[in-house]
């Protein structure tokens, strides 16, 4: 099992926004060579809440660090993102990061840990601070 986290939309929105956790976080990871996965649609939904023209730079900078692996929906996780989405009454975005979770068996940084636990309380999270 590879060691990392996921990051959800909440996580890519506060990493836009500067947010001192996640800057020590991609920090961390870079030093100690841990990916850091975002789904899609994560970064996707995480975008469309900031104001790219506020954040642009900083998200430039942050994204630019060499730990971050890019998860696409394919054909089958777009399915089961859909499917959890659906039978959790979530989104899309959420439904990604629960899939890549519960994959993966790694972490979900959030600033919505009860999401996550009334997804499947298998997901594990860690809170963004």
């Amino acid at each position: 099992m590879s060691s990392g986290y996921v990051l959800d939309h909440t996580a890519v929105r506060a990493l836009a926004h500067g947010n001192i956790y996640m800057a020590a976080r991609v920090f961390r990871s870079v030093q100690v060579v841990q990916p850091l996965y975002v789904p899609a649609a994560a970064f996707a939904q995480g975008l469309a809440d900031s104001t790219l023209t506020e954040v642009e730079q900083q998200l430039h900078d942050a994204l630019s660090a060499p730990c971050f692996i890019f998860r696409p929906l394919d054909e089958a996780s777009c399915w089961a993102a859909a499917q959890i989405a659906h039978e959790r009454a979530t989104d899309i975005a959420t439904g990604h990061t629960a899939h890549l979770a519960l994959g993966s068996g790694l972490p979900v940084l959030t600033h919505n840990l009860d999401t996550y636990k009334r997804i499947d309380a298998r997901i594990v999270v860690e809170p963004i601070s």
